[in-house]
């Protein structure tokens, strides 16, 4: 079933309880004003029947086999249609209406209301409002009331009575009148309120075609329409978009990933593959080909190791070994390596605050350190420097500089350094060994010491990265026992 229709069910249903509920209420109030309007009548006319019967010299009549007294006075209510009985002390009828002609009438208008205040003792005589039905003729309504002296003597019984055929009449029409109204209400909801989850639910209908559409055609550039209603199905619409972006730069960063491995891959196949059918055809093995099959190989295993490290890192299971950590000695490790790798060509210098301590995992931190450095020395011309600087930061953090003076970054570049496989000098990394891929690592690695790397550059006078860490990291019992954690986190 589908949403439309049990929206349309659920508007349906709800409208058709209120209107029920509704439809009772109404029912039972105008019943209820119609019976009380038909009891006042009722209690005006026994003031007024017993006024009449008071003044009035009754006559003798014979009805139904007994004899009565006809009380012409009261033959004033006959235009209202109010029967009136004048009823003896022992329960004998000593007095009617003459609009009374039916001898089923004769005898008591209620005989069990008559019963009823019969047993009634004299301090709890009141007047009763009850229903009878008499055979072959409609419900009546009928006043019971004891007549009494002022010593509270019982002198005999007065009963009124209105026929109540008018009443259910009306409640019949009433009754009628509710359920076609009712009736059409609920149909005429059903019908706008399809109309209505139609018309609401018309952009989620457009969000699954144009859905279909992209998984039809593999099209991840195509968006759907965002209604400016500002409402759920907008803000579905947005955020469906916003998937969609994510989608298509991880697709399109697949892309490429899959592209510049496969370049980078090549070269050194087509080297090892070129040396190995020069030795396959001088055959011997010379020192420059094993040297450059080495050196080819070496580079793939560190591409591979590299693609690796960034595979874990993204799905979260990078291996992270964390405990304190001297940061002297881990800058003074850099620093000599540095030294080597610059042979001399340019400075490498070191200035650490004393007594830096952090949690951290201390050989992923000196590869950060050491790609950064690396990079630093490969794009410094001789004569320049490279200096690595650690102190304290704010909030509790530290921050790590490399710096250099070397040929800078051009500011359009800036925002994709740390891009896999993006370089700046595409022919000058390649040719120094670069697979675009250190800053990439160095960054996964800050992030999973919840920390985070920044950059800033002047193109001829320098390039400085900054890696802030936390001293101090709030390690569940179970990771701070064994200092493993795995994971990353933006700072």
């Amino acid at each position: 079933m589908s949403i439309r229709t049990r929206l349309t069910i659920w508007y349906t249903a709800v409208l058709a309880l209120i209107l029920f509920i509704f439809g009772i209420g109404v029912y039972i109030y105008v019943t209820w004003q119609m019976v009380q309007q038909v009891d006042s009548r009722l209690s005006q006319a026994a003031n007024t029947a017993l006024r009449l019967a008071l003044t009035q010299q009754p006559e003798v009549e014979e009805r139904a086999g007994q004899t009565v007294l006809r009380l012409p006075g009261l033959d004033a209510l006959r235009a209202s249609e109010i029967y009136v009985q004048l009823i003896g002390p022992r329960g004998q009828v000593i007095g009617i209406s003459p609009n009374i002609t039916d001898p089923f009438l004769t005898n008591h208008l209620d005989p069990e209301a008559f019963k009823e205040a019969a047993r009634m003792p004299a301090d709890q005589r009141v007047i009763q409002f009850t229903e009878a039905q008499h055979r072959g003729l409609p419900p009546i309504r009928v006043l019971t009331q004891a007549l009494s002296t002022r010593n509270g003597e019982l002198v005999g019984y007065l009963q009124v009575a209105t026929s109540l055929e008018s009443v259910k009449a009306a409640q019949n029409s009433l009754l009628i009148a509710l359920l076609s109204l009712g009736g059409l209400g609920v149909l005429f909801s059903a019908v706008i309120g399809a109309l209505l989850a139609r018309r609401a639910l018309r952009p989620v209908d457009e969000l699954t075609k144009t859905a279909m559409a992209i998984y039809r055609a593999e099209n991840l550039d195509q968006r759907v329409v965002v209604p400016k209603t500002n409402d759920e199905v907008s803000r579905l619409s947005q955020a469906f978009n916003e998937m969609l972006d994510r989608l298509a730069k991880l697709f399109h960063a697949q892309q490429r990933l899959i592209a510049d491995v496969s370049h980078e891959m090549r070269t050194p196949l087509t080297v090892i593959r070129g040396n190995v059918d020069l030795l396959r055809a001088m055959g011997c093995a010379d020192e420059e080909s094993l040297n450059a099959l080495t050196r080819e190989s070496d580079r793939m295993t560190r591409l591979v190791g590299d693609l690796l490290l960034l595979s874990q890192a993204d799905a979260g299971v990078l291996p992270m070994h964390f405990h304190n950590v001297n940061l002297n000695q881990v800058i003074s490790d850099v620093e000599r390596s540095g030294q080597v790798l610059s042979a001399g060509r340019i400075n490498v210098s070191a200035h650490v605050e004393p007594d830096l301590v952090i949690q951290a995992d201390a050989d992923r931190l000196k590869q950060v350190l050491l790609n950064l450095v690396d990079n630093a020395i490969k794009h410094t011309p001789d004569g320049g420097q490279v200096r690595i600087e650690a102190v304290r930061s704010y909030n509790n953090y530290v921050r790590i500089s490399v710096s250099d003076t070397g040929v800078g970054i051009p500011e359009k570049d800036l925002p994709h350094v740390f891009e896999r496989f993006y370089r700046v000098d595409k022919s000058r990394s390649r040719a120094n060994g670069g697979s675009g891929l250190g800053l990439s690592i160095a960054h996964s690695i800050v992030q999973a010491h919840d920390g985070r790397i920044v950059v800033s550059s002047k193109p001829g006078v320098g390039t400085t990265f900054d890696v802030y860490l936390p001293m101090q990291r709030h390690l569940p019992p179970s990771a701070a026992g064994n200092g493993a954690h795995n994971g990353a986190s933006s700072a």
